[in-house]
């Protein structure tokens, strides 16, 4: 597998190991909370030396951000749809909603940026 990746991929692959040992957690996060399909990130980083710590509680963040997001927004849309009551896409609840979206694209750098100050 990842002698095969190296020798289609080359040097690129070192390049991205060597980042991705460095920032794994935020990497893998990042991944999660960008909504990137799974089954190709998880050979993509078998392929890595992303460290199992670093995979394993960025995924679990990841996902629990996600899946709060999403059911959030979801759940949000759900609500006007049965109440029919279409002037709701304007609410609070709504943006409130898009707003967690938007901010979980920043999370991964706002780590890093924390990281950095340490």
């Amino acid at each position: 597998g990842r002698e095969f990746a190296a020798s289609v991929i080359g040097d690129r692959l070192r390049k991205y190991d060597n980042a991705i040992e460095r920032n794994g957690f935020a990497t893998v996060l990042y991944l999660r909370l960008v909504y990137f399909p799974f089954t190709p990130m998880n050979f993509g980083m078998g392929l890595t030396k992303v460290r199992f710590r670093d995979y394993f509680f960025g995924t679990g963040s990841g996902i629990i951000v996600g899946t709060f997001i999403f059911t959030f927004f979801i759940g949000t849309l759900k609500e006007i749809w049965v109440s029919g009551n279409w002037g709701q896409f304007l609410s609070l609840k709504v943006f409130f909603s898009i707003g967690l979206f938007i901010f979980s694209l920043f999370i991964p750098r706002i780590i890093k940026k924390l990281k950095k100050e340490k």
